[in-house]
């Protein structure tokens, strides 16, 4: 089954990763993750939308649709 890890953006969503769940490389995997990762350590919110499910989750699962949102960030007066 084809997941994949998308960001929304300024211009819309971009998709940074598409991955088949079972002809995946562990060492595809493991880049995807270390993205994952990264993202989140910046402060950016993972959701696990599979089906509708919308949760947020804190790590990285490779069965998981996942989408990665910005902080949101207030402006100046």
């Amino acid at each position: 089954m084809t997941k994949k890890m998308r960001m929304i953006c300024a211009g819309g969503d971009k998709t940074l990763a598409e991955w088949d769940t079972e002809t995946v490389s562990p060492q595809r995997l493991s880049e995807i993750e270390k993205e994952f990762n990264e993202r989140v350590a910046q402060g950016w919110l993972a959701a696990d939308i599979t089906n509708k499910k919308d949760e947020i989750i804190r790590s990285f699962d490779p069965n998981a649709e996942i989408l990665l949102i910005p902080r949101v960030r207030g402006g100046r007066k």
